[in-house]
């Protein structure tokens, strides 16, 4: 027994032992692409090729430095379904994907799309770092890549891919390709209302964050009121004038936007909407809030026809919404999830046109307009008839020092509001509300 014992370990110390794999070769599978997108569709994992050409020196540079980066390949293997190919003998993938030149990292979906791309000169730990939020979005993100790529001069699918990169956190990219659809967005007309709404405010965000973005957008918002005031021609000042309105209101710059409504009015013959849309509500808010009324009144000078116009157009789609529901109601349909969720858009409208309205009949009754003041209270009241409609009106003529419009619209609420839900609600918003200097 002890001779078979010594045996046995003679032969064990004779043999060579198997090789251990090398740390860099650890993490990438030895499978083809089919059978990598099979292995990460059925883990949910993303998709990783790493490619290099061994023909070239670049090629075998990048592979040695960065491809096999022990720390970097042991990353990959714990977070994706990761492949190492050579462009020398992989020429009908790397054709799939489009990878030329030494070499490149490509994110993918399992159905190898495309999500972010790395090449040149890398530096293993910032790919990680930009990789990491990707990898759980690459479904999301591949399919507005690919839109983008399919049409790279459209503005919407730019935006749209900023808005992908603000998920991931992968700012830059985002700034890059918001201010890419801004500066070439303009004559896109499914983009037009977005761009001035949407993708400007979001760079606004950033510009209060980085100083970068804020110097972008000073820049184009000067080089813009620049040309407002001194159009060359073929401007299109209205143009102009909104662009400008919607970089100062990003900007969170009212002052500055006061300074060029103020100098458009000065000049002569500008055209009245160039100046209306010189005086977006940035400038109302701010004007109202420093108490400012001539101006704030001077910025709309057709108010009670703009707010005649805006409550007429409420009070007809507020007439079809009923009508709608109620068709549903008789077909056995239920509520919208909007109107479920207290989200429903004319609701929000007509919230926000009666704030409005009060800002306006406070600052006519605070500047001795009392007949103008009466007279938008009753327009707002043809169309709504809240307890809310009441009471703001109610407290813009108390705030406005006109007792006897707020002592007339009070009278009007208790006659007309017979419900006694909407009566106990309209005089405890009365009781509630203070006048701003007792605040």
């Amino acid at each position: 027994m002890l001779h078979h014992a010594l045996l046995a370990l003679a032969l064990a110390l004779g043999q060579h032992p198997a090789p251990a794999p090398k740390p860099s070769d650890i993490g990438y599978r030895s499978l083809s692409i089919e059978a990598a997108q099979a292995a990460a569709r059925d883990e949910k994992r993303a998709l990783v090729v790493a490619c290099f050409d061994s023909r070239t020196e670049a090629g075998r540079a990048f592979d040695a430095q960065v491809l096999r980066e022990p720390v970097f390949v042991r990353w990959l293997e714990a977070r994706t379904v990761a492949v190492r190919l050579d462009l020398a003998s992989a020429s009908s993938a790397a054709t799939s994907l489009g990878v030329e030149g030494p070499g490149a990292l490509v994110l993918c979906t399992s159905g190898l799309a495309e999500v972010e791309r790395w090449s040149g000169a890398l530096e293993t730990r910032v790919v990680m770092a930009q990789m990491q939020p990707m990898l759980k979005h690459v479904d999301f993100v591949a399919p507005v890549r690919a839109r983008v790529k399919a049409n790279p001069n459209s503005a919407l699918a730019r935006a749209l891919l900023g808005d992908c990169y603000i998920d991931i956190l992968q700012h830059d990219r985002a700034i890059e390709h918001f201010l890419w659809a801004w500066d070439h967005g303009a004559d896109e007309p499914e983009f037009a209302q977005m761009r001035r709404e949407v993708t400007i405010n979001k760079l606004g965000q950033m510009a209060n964050r980085l100083k970068t973005v804020r110097k972008e957008l000073v820049m184009r918002r000067d080089a813009l009121t620049a040309s407002l005031l001194e159009p060359r021609e073929g401007d299109n000042r209205l143009e102009l004038a909104r662009d400008v309105a919607a970089l100062n209101t990003a900007l969170m710059t009212p002052q500055k936007q006061l300074e060029t409504w103020r100098a458009l009015k000065a000049k002569e013959q500008v055209p009245t909407d160039v100046l209306v849309a010189s005086f977006p509500e940035v400038v109302s808010q701010y004007l109202f809030r420093e108490r400012r009324f001539e101006e704030f009144l001077a910025g709309k000078p057709n108010l009670l026809g703009e707010f005649d116009a805006s409550y007429r157009a409420l009070e007809a789609e507020w007439a079809k919404a009923a009508a709608d529901a109620e068709k549903a109601a008789k077909q056995g349909g239920g509520e919208s999830a909007a109107r479920k969720d207290g989200l429903d858009p004319l609701h929000v409208r007509r919230t926000a046109t009666l704030v409005s309205a009060t800002m306006y009949v406070e600052a006519l009754a605070s500047v001795g307009r009392a007949d103008d003041a009466r007279a938008l209270g009753t327009l707002v009241l043809g169309v709504d008839r809240r307890a809310e409609a009441f009471a703001a009106l109610a407290v813009a003529a108390l705030n406005g020092n006109l007792p006897d419009l707020h002592a007339e619209l009070v009278g009007r609420a208790r006659r007309e509001l017979t419900s006694p839900a909407e009566l106990a609600q309209f005089e405890a918003l009365l009781s509630n509300a203070r006048r701003p200097r007792e605040r």
